[in-house]
């Protein structure tokens, strides 16, 4: 009697959804499902222990790397075990990928990717952005496929750490405040797209004097309340101030915000009011007039008015006009 053959599972994958299916059958139970891949020289395995309706769903692969499938099973007949395996190639020659792809998130609100070939809306030799992050999952698969009139082009993809690919905006409403004796700066933590809490962040503070250049750095983490107080006695040239934001996990850290300068108080000129100006400059003037006036009297007393001669025809009101013709006639 001959021995019957194992029926065959017809393993397919689809890469869209990782999800790998077979043909069902009564008497062939499957006891496990695994995908295995290389990623930076490390294997790197996903497996799933008794499957139901046929299929394995996958959590994400980085498919360009190539994955091995496999599939094993019990047959009812003879109690045999069988496994099947199936080898996924992305199609398109190799070297023809992209390369040095990058992603981040930034203004908490859009997602940017450099070095890329195409984007959804259209080419882009140099990248392409997306501005609608809602529903984005914390593990982010991208792939990038392409075209050429030439032939055609691998697709590359990768696995995205969303929170880790964020890029922290600087902090917000920076404020400083002084005292007689001390100074104190706050500020509020930056809009991020990720749910991050104050054990998240830690701060650098770029503290300067207003007239001096020396750098006083200060690095402050996990706080609750985001204030830095320092002493500082009056009088004073003022501060200039500058932070920016990190992720206590990682090495990034935010652009620096823009300057704000608080505490100048330096001994100050008073500031005499308006209408008090005014009364000294018409009391000046009034002094001024009144110098002039006396100046000019006592001139008149030095130099005593000179006795005008009297014209004997001009100062006689006696004279008749014919006397008057007679004189000036003779």
């Amino acid at each position: 009697m001959t021995k019957s053959r194992p029926p065959a599972l017809n393993l397919t994958f689809d890469p869209g959804t990782w999800t790998l299916t077979w043909l069902c059958s009564d008497d062939v139970t499957v006891t496990s499902c695994s995908a295995n891949q290389t990623l930076h020289g490390r294997l790197r395995k996903q497996k799933m222990k008794n499957p139901s309706g046929c299929r394995c769903k996958f959590n994400p692969l980085t498919l360009h790397l190539g994955v091995t499938l496999k599939v094993t099973a019990t047959v009812a007949e003879g109690n045999v075990t069988i496994s099947e395996r199936l080898d996924y190639e992305v199609p398109g020659p190799l070297g023809s990928e992209a390369v040095n792809i990058s992603c981040e998130i930034h203004d908490a609100a859009a997602m940017t990717g450099r070095q890329l070939p195409g984007c959804p809306g259209g080419p882009a030799p140099a990248g392409c952005s997306l501005h609608n992050l809602t529903g984005l999952p914390r593990q982010l698969h991208v792939t990038v496929a392409g075209s050429s009139r030439f032939g055609a082009i691998r697709p590359y993809d990768l696995i995205l750490n969303t929170k880790a690919i964020e890029r922290l905006s600087p902090p917000l409403n920076i404020t400083g405040r002084c005292n007689a004796s001390h100074c104190a700066v706050s500020w509020a933590p930056p809009r991020t797209w990720a749910d991050m809490g104050f054990n998240d962040f830690r701060y650098e503070l770029d503290l300067r004097h207003a007239d001096t250049n020396p750098d006083a750095m200060v690095t402050i983490s996990s706080r609750p309340e985001n204030r830095y107080e320092f002493p500082s006695p009056e009088p004073r040239v003022g501060h200039r101030v500058r932070i920016r934001v990190g992720d206590v996990r990682s090495q990034r850290w935010s652009a620096w915000s823009p300057p704000v300068w608080f505490g100048d108080v330096r001994p100050a000129i008073p500031r005499l009011p308006i209408y008090v100006i005014a009364a000294a400059a018409t009391l000046i003037c009034a002094l001024g007039l009144a110098l002039a006036w006396k100046r000019f009297l006592g001139r008149r007393r030095l130099l005593p008015r000179i006795p005008e001669i009297p014209d004997k025809v001009s100062d006689n009101a006696l004279v008749n006009s014919e006397m008057l013709r007679k004189d000036l006639a003779g």
